[in-house]
Formats: C-alpha cells, sequence, structure tokens
C-alpha cells in the first residue's frame, strides 16, 4: 500500500493561523502578522495605522512615500498594492498578490487592529487607575489644609506636578477682573501680580465664558488677546491650559497650567485640570469658611470682652455721673464740676469757651505742668495731644460743649490713675455737666439775642416811633449807632429743594439758618458788625468801619463756603451806601433789598453793592420818587454845583459829548471851543462823577441821568445852557 503524500502547506495556512490566535502583546502580534504576511505574499510589505487626525504612521516594514501609493483612492501604483481594514492598512512592495488572498488580508488589518485597540484599553485602564489615584491622594491633600493661602500654595504645587507644567497658577476673581494669588515656576515678578479682566488671555476667556481652554502656541494664536503676550514671550511660554473655579454656577477664579517646551495639552490633560480644578474650588470654599468660622470666633471673643470692659467702665463711673447731676440739679457752676471730677479720677481737668479761652480749672494752682490758658476746640472727640503750661507735649482727652446743636467750647483732662476706657466715659459725662451749666448761660445770652433781634427789625422796618424805641434799646445794650454804617441784606433761596435733598426736618432747616447768620456774624466780627438778624430766609446786618470793596470781599467768601456745603442753596447779598445817620436805616435797608434783588436777578458772585448798580437800580427800586431823584443827583449833583460855584458849563458839556456821538473833537467843534479844553472839561466830569466815560455803562447811566434832568422844569435853564 502506497501512502499518501501530504500536500503541501500553503503560505496564507500560516497568515489564517495566527488570525486565529490571540496574542500575549499588541507587539508580538505587530511582529509574528508582519512575518506571516510577508511570507504569504513572497515579498516585502508594509503595516501603516491611522491616527485619529487622519493620518498614518508607520508600524513595520519599509518606508512608504505618500506619492508611490493614493491611500485615499486604494489604487495601485506600479506593482503596489493597498489594503485595509479598521485602524490597520498594509501596502505590498513589487509583488503580484492573489486576488483570493485580498480577504485574508482584510481580516489580517482588522485583527490588527482589534489587537492594538485592546492593548490601549488595557493601558488607559492601567493609567486611568493610577490616575485616579494620584488625584485621590491630591483632593485628600488639598481638602486637609484649613490655611487660605495653604490652600492656594497646594493647588499650584500638585497641578503643577500632575500636569507636567512648567508654570501654575490660581487667579481668583475681585470684582469684575481676576488677580493672581498663587503661583508656582514663574520667572517673572509681573506674572505672580496678574491682573486681568474678562475676555484677556487665556484666563480671561475662561472667566468670560465660564469654559476651559486651551491654546497651543500662546504668542501665535489668534484666539485670545494679544494684552500679555510681552509677558508670555518673557517667561517663554508655549502651551496654556486653563479651567474655572466655579462655586454655585459663578466663576470665583480660574487654575491655569503653562510649558515652556513645545507640546499639546491633549483632551485627558483638560480632564486633568478640570477635576483638579473641582478639587480646589471646594479647598477654596473650605479655606474661606474656615477663616470666616475662626475670624466669627475671634470677634465673639473680643466682643465678649468688650462688653465685659465696659460693664467694668460704667459700675466705675456711675458715682461720678450721679454725683455730676446733683450738682447740675442744684444750680452750681463750672468749678464745682471740674472739682468732682478731678477729685474723682485725679486727673486734671480745664474748661473752655468757643473761642478758646479757659472758663474754668482744677486744680486752681497753676502748676509748672499744667493744661494750658488757651486751647484751640478740636474736630472731634477723643484723645490729642495738647501743649502744656510748660511746652511739652501731651496727650489729652478733649471732649466738645454741645447745647441745642450748637459748640460752646470744649473740656480737657490730663489722665491721672484711669485706664482709656475709663477716661472716654468721664470726659463724656464732664462734657455733659458742662454744657448743661453753659446752657443756662446762654439762655440769658439768648433772650439778649433776641431782644437785639427785635431792635435790629424796628431799625429797619419800623414806624418813626418804633425806630425811635429801638434807638433807644440799642443804646441802653450797648450797641453804638453814632458811626458811619452800611446795610446789608441777603436772601436764601431754594431752601425747600435743599430741604428735601438733604431729607432734614423743620428744626434742621431752622438749624442751616442759623448756621448762616453765625457764620456772618464770624466773617465780620465784633469790631464790624453792629447788628445781625434774620426772619425766615431773610438777613440782616449792620455793618461799620468797612468800604464797599471789604463788605463785598467777605459776603463773596461767605457764600462761597455756603455753596461748598450745600451747593444746591442759593445766596444773594445786597450791600447799601454809607450812612452815618440812624434814621437813614430803613432807606438803606431798601437799598441792600434792591441790591439783594439784582444779585438774585443779574448773577454773578452774588453780591451786589447798590451804588454801583447804575441804572437798574430804577428798574428793580420800589418806585417811589426818591429812588428817581437820588439816581439823577448822584451823576448831575457835582456837575450843576461846579457850574454854579464857577460859572462852568459842566452839563452842557455832557450832553453835547453825547449829541456827538461821543467823539470829543465832534463835541469840540460845537462848543466853539479848543479840543484841548474839551479834554480838560471832560476829566473835570470824570473827577466830580466819578464815571469813566470810555466804559460803556457809565455813558449810558451819564446820558440816562442828563435826559431825566432835561424834563425836569427846575433845570431847563442850566440844560439850555449860556447863549454862546
Amino acid at each position: 500500500m502506497t501512502l499518501a503524500t501530504p500536500a503541501p502547506a500553503r503560505p496564507a495556512d500560516d497568515l489564517c493561523g495566527l488570525l486565529s490566535t490571540v496574542p500575549v502583546s499588541a507587539e508580538e502580534a505587530r511582529s509574528r502578522l508582519h512575518a506571516a504576511l510577508e511570507f504569504a505574499i513572497g515579498g516585502p510589505v508594509s503595516l501603516l495605522r491611522q491616527a485619529p487626525d487622519g493620518r498614518w504612521s508607520l508600524l513595520a516594514g519599509p518606508r512608504v512615500r505618500p506619492a508611490a501609493i493614493d491611500l485615499t483612492g486604494r489604487r495601485r501604483s506600479g506593482r503596489m498594492r493597498w489594503c485595509e481594514a479598521g485602524d490597520v492598512g498594509l501596502v505590498t512592495h513589487e509583488v503580484d498578490v492573489d486576488e483570493a488572498l485580498l480577504p485574508v488580508l482584510q481580516q489580517a488589518c482588522a485583527w490588527l487592529t482589534l489587537v492594538l485597540s485592546r492593548g490601549e484599553a488595557v493601558a488607559a485602564g492601567s493609567d486611568a487607575g493610577a490616575e485616579s489615584r494620584v488625584l485621590q491622594e491630591v483632593i485628600d491633600q488639598l481638602l486637609r489644609v484649613r490655611d487660605l493661602d495653604q490652600a492656594l500654595l497646594s493647588i499650584t504645587d500638585r497641578t503643577l506636578t500632575l500636569l507636567d507644567a512648567d508654570i501654575c497658577g490660581v487667579l481668583l476673581r475681585e470684582g469684575d477682573e481676576l488677580r493672581m494669588r498663587s503661583c508656582a515656576g514663574h520667572r517673572m515678578v509681573e506674572t505672580g501680580r496678574l491682573r486681568m479682566g474678562r475676555g484677556q488671555g487665556v484666563a480671561g476667556l475662561v472667566f468670560l465664558t465660564g469654559k476651559p481652554a486651551k491654546v497651543d502656541d500662546y504668542v501665535r494664536d489668534a484666539s485670545i488677546s494679544q494684552d500679555f503676550v510681552p509677558l508670555a514671550e518673557l517667561e517663554q511660554t508655549r502651551s496654556a491650559l486653563a479651567a474655572p473655579l466655579t462655586l454655585h454656577g459663578e466663576v470665583i477664579g480660574v487654575l491655569e497650567v503653562w510649558r515652556r517646551r513645545p507640546s499639546l495639552f491633549t483632551e485627558d490633560d483638560v480632564r486633568r485640570l478640570v477635576t483638579l480644578a473641582d478639587a480646589a474650588t471646594i479647598a477654596i470654599d473650605n479655606a474661606r469658611l474656615y477663616d470666616e468660622q475662626a475670624a466669627a470666633l475671634e470677634e465673639l471673643s473680643r466682643a465678649r470682652d468688650a462688653v465685659e470692659a465696659q460693664l467694668a467702665v460704667h459700675q466705675r463711673t456711675a458715682h461720678l455721673q450721679r454725683t455730676l447731676l446733683g450738682a447740675v440739679l442744684e444750680g452750681e457752676g463750672l468749678g464745682t464740676v471740674t472739682r468732682v471730677v478731678a477729685e474723682e479720677t485725679a486727673c486734671r481737668i480745664a474748661v473752655y469757651y468757643g473761642g478758646g479761652q479757659l472758663a474754668a480749672r482744677h486744680p486752681t494752682r497753676l502748676d509748672p505742668v499744667d493744661l494750658p490758658s488757651r486751647l484751640r476746640m478740636p474736630a472731634r472727640a477723643g484723645r490729642h495731644e495738647v501743649t502744656l503750661t510748660d511746652g511739652s507735649k501731651h496727650v489729652a482727652w478733649v471732649h466738645p460743649l454741645v447745647a441745642e446743636g450748637d459748640e460752646l467750647g470744649c473740656v480737657a483732662l490730663l489722665p491721672g490713675r484711669e485706664p482709656p476706657e475709663v477716661m472716654d466715659v468721664v470726659a463724656g459725662q464732664a462734657a455733659m455737666a458742662c454744657s448743661l451749666m453753659l446752657l443756662r448761660q446762654r439762655a440769658a445770652g439768648k433772650a439778649r439775642a433776641e431782644a437785639l433781634e427785635q431792635v435790629v427789625w424796628d431799625l429797619v422796618q419800623g414806624s418813626a416811633e418804633h425806630l425811635a424805641g429801638a434807638r433807644s434799646r440799642a443804646k441802653q445794650l450797648g450797641v453804638p449807632l453814632d458811626r458811619p454804617m452800611r446795610l446789608v441784606a441777603g436772601r436764601l433761596d431754594k431752601v425747600e429743594d435743599v430741604v428735601a435733598l438733604q431729607g432734614w426736618t423743620a428744626n434742621q432747616a431752622d438749624r442751616m439758618r442759623r448756621d448762616v447768620l453765625r457764620a456772618l456774624r464770624q466773617r465780620f466780627g465784633p469790631q464790624h458788625l453792629v447788628l445781625a438778624a434774620h426772619r425766615a430766609d431773610t438777613f440782616v446786618a449792620v455793618i461799620a468801619g468797612l468800604d464797599a470793596a471789604a463788605v463785598r470781599e467777605r459776603l463773596s467768601a461767605l457764600s462761597a463756603t455756603i455753596h461748598e456745603d450745600l451747593p444746591s442753596l442759593c445766596v444773594s447779598w445786597g450791600v447799601s451806601r454809607e450812612d452815618v445817620d440812624p434814621a437813614a436805616l430803613p432807606r438803606s435797608f431798601e437799598e441792600a433789598r434792591v441790591a439783594a434783588s439784582a444779585s438774585r436777578r443779574l448773577g454773578g458772585d452774588g453780591v451786589c453793592l447798590y451804588e454801583q448798580l447804575g441804572i437798574v437800580r430804577l428798574l428793580l427800586g420800589s418806585g417811589r420818587e426818591p429812588d428817581l431823584q437820588q439816581f439823577v443827583d448822584d451823576v448831575t449833583g457835582p456837575l450843576l454845583e461846579y457850574d454854579r460855584d464857577n460859572a462852568g458849563a459842566l452839563v452842557l458839556t455832557l450832553r453835547t459829548f453825547f449829541d456827538a456821538d461821543c467823539s470829543q473833537r465832534a463835541a469840540a467843534e460845537r462848543l466853539f471851543i479848543h479840543h484841548k479844553t474839551m479834554r480838560y472839561r471832560m476829566e473835570k466830569i470824570r473827577q466830580l462823577t466819578g464815571l469813566d466815560l470810555a466804559h460803556h455803562e457809565d455813558r449810558m447811566r451819564a446820558d440816562f441821568a442828563l435826559r431825566l434832568l432835561q424834563v425836569s422844569a427846575d433845570a431847563a435853564a442850566v440844560v439850555a445852557g449860556p447863549e454862546q
């Protein structure tokens, strides 16, 4: 019997056998498959794999030039043949491939695709487990940190390591911008001080959108703003990745990393950074809550200590308060108050009036080291450095004395054995007792002030009988009325608007009016202010010893001060002419009211002088005939008197000057006089009237006065002038 000779094994059989096995590793599968393919085909074979971006990379075999074969069209080029399945493809070189072998080749490509995918999945699972363990350790470390600054530092250090980055920073939100709070790996100081708004740089883009963002080339990427490109060049940064720190749906900051080497942040890096950002947000919130809780506990402890200390102070000062109140009720003076305070606290005390003058002190005997005899009242109560009698500096407790909203002076205490918290209370109690004492004195002064106010109104608005009585009462009150005086009338406008704007009560509005009157008295001082009063929003003051310019200057300064404190309040002042007769005060009041009316209507600095109003006072006056006659007399009176005494023709010269359209040469020709004579007469007119006819306003005033004079029958002959 003849045994059959077995058929020789086909090269494809080994390939098919390999495809039915499960290799140990992807590298073994690639190596064995490449060998089996070259054996089955009988020539060189190139294995390639396609990446997610569509590009092919060589796994084994000769290199394949893109021009040698069209991988997209799957066309042959020469004797080369392309075959693919899944993500794997192969190229044969200079070998004719049997068509029957093509399905096996496709199966081989699919087999290698599955083997490579399985290997990558196993590796990814292993990496994910390792990454999960690392992240868990990082998160545990972050959540154990209590201090906010320490938490931020820990976040930057852990993120720098986990993302394999060169720089890491945590930027927290402050208002509508981000500020770098913690940074590691930076070279430039400016990096650690970064501030950016929405849309600026990568972090600003994350702040704007609330989503992670990355760039592969920071300097050249057009998707981000160019605000920080110069700094990026100095830091030599290439790629950057940032994720938001989001708490309760609101972005509270940004976690960002940078690399200096050429590299790309992958989607896995994005996922890792987002995970770290979420953990960092929790750590930051925990640290903040811990800080707030610690601060709250500390505040409660301080509040408890403060309450206990305050209770001790009240207990120690209760006796002093009862003693002072007893002295006030018994009507004793400032000396008793200062003595009680000094004996109870072993301190030195002095009381000062509003002007700084000493009112009372204890001990009464002046020692080399004692409170001064004069003291400027401070702007606020509390401890102040004062100069003692020996010239040395010492801290004293100074407290203002207030009654009915007005500051009457101050009390000063040099401490003895009492601690500062006790001295604060003692100064307040002493100030209260002294204020009550001074209030009694003020009541007497207030009665005098009310009497003087009534004198003012009787002098300026009363009948002849009231005027005589007011002059008598003024003399009894020691008010001199026997010197040249000007009367000032003022008015506050838009008071209702100011009250509504400030939300004042009626009492507060009255206090504002009293403040204006007090400021008026202070501005002129007792040496110039004879009398002052107000009714509602109208103010009156009798001023002596100042010329019109000085009065105007002080009133302008007063208006500026009032406007600075209350910009919506309008103040207008009018100043009368000077008069030596107290009986002329009603007329002076009328002049001041006319000037104040002009101030309100004409604007300016809020101050108008009656003698400077010109013809405007005729338009704003009361309409009484003396106003008109006085205006004519002011201009033409000196000229008429000169013409009578010197047989002159100044009135005619002035009239001819206006008829000649204010031309001196033309007027001289009409008067048949030399132009030098004309110039002499015009200079004489200026000297007598004080009018500068080069100014339009003075011309108009003189022209109008002459025209009024012409209609006067008594002056007709004078206006006609002597026959030429």
